[in-house]
């Protein structure tokens, strides 16, 4: 089987990542929050667009 490079890197860093937290979700996702309100100004975010769903039925 062959195996890419790419994934192979992707993972060995995920599970690095993940063991800095021993591996415990609520530790990571807390980590990634604080890193996120400690670069505001780097991040890239989208303002809320609300979806409009026109409720006309279709007449046959």
């Amino acid at each position: 089987m062959y195996k890419d490079p790419i994934i192979e890197e992707v993972r060995k860093n995920r599970e690095e990542l993940f063991k800095m937290f021993d591996y415990d979700l609520g530790k990571f996702t807390k980590y990634i929050i604080e890193k996120q309100n400690e670069n505001k100004d780097r991040l890239i975010t989208k303002p809320f667009k609300k979806e409009v769903i026109d409720t006309k039925l279709i007449e046959c």
